[in-house]
């Protein structure tokens, strides 16, 4: 079961850093991908500051930073994740602790990216981090791998 966890754990850090690269270092391309991935066709870079104002931003760089900012903060707790995911190898409980955290943390900034423009891939990427997040979450406190951390602690 802690295979499983570890696993699940693991895919779901991978997701959300990737999800943060490409967020985080997309540029302007995203952005223009965004809003065409929205029906808007294709935009020349006026139609796209023009589209970033309506969007609520003071500019495409302005907009731009924002993206940059969610993709850092998405990528930053999947590596987290990824860290105390690999700590878990023994099931000990302060892993599980940030592990849960984690996953929470990196399901919210996942969300962030999904409920704002986003590019396909930006989208399926962070449905994939929400969902491994929920069960990442679940499988962590499992009762079999409270057992084995109780076994590993006993014998250790």
């Amino acid at each position: 079961m802690l295979v499983a966890t570890i696993s699940i754990v693991v895919v779901t850090a991978l997701a959300a850093i990737v999800n943060g690269i490409i967020t985080a270092t997309g540029g302007k391309e995203v952005i223009k991908q965004a809003f065409e991935n929205a029906g808007y066709g294709s935009l020349s870079d006026s139609d796209i500051e023009t589209m970033a104002q309506l969007a609520g931003y003071s500019s495409t760089d302005d907009m731009l930073s924002s993206f940059t900012m969610r993709g850092y903060l998405v990528a930053g707790c999947g590596v987290l994740l990824l860290l105390f995911g690999i700590l878990m190898r023994k099931a000990a409980t302060f892993a599980r602790v940030m592990v849960t955290i984690s996953a929470v943390l990196v399901m919210v900034f996942s969300l962030l990216i999904l409920g704002d423009e986003t590019t396909g891939t930006m989208a399926g990427l962070s449905m994939l981090a929400m969902l491994g997040g929920v069960l990442s979450i679940i499988f962590t406190w499992l009762p079999p791998n409270g057992r084995y951390g109780k076994a590993v602690r006993a014998a250790g």
